[in-house]
């Protein structure tokens, strides 16, 4: 499912591809290597749409030691 990336003032930050279902709370790394957390998922619109957006924010990865 593609996902378009929205930021906390909903201004559009790009898109996500996952094979899973994302939801409040999942975290995921982007293709630009920053990794977001989901805070939350909008599913307005028709079912058969291809894209759906989520507002996300962005988090510290862990430290590599």
């Amino acid at each position: 499912m593609q996902y378009l990336l929205m930021d906390a003032h909903s201004r559009f930050l790009g898109t996500f591809t996952s094979q899973k279902l994302l939801a409040v709370g999942d975290t995921f790394q982007n293709t630009n290597a920053k990794t977001y957390a989901v805070v939350g998922v909008n599913w307005n619109g028709q079912s058969g749409e291809a894209a759906h957006s989520i507002t996300v924010m962005p988090v510290n990865a862990p430290a590599r030691q």
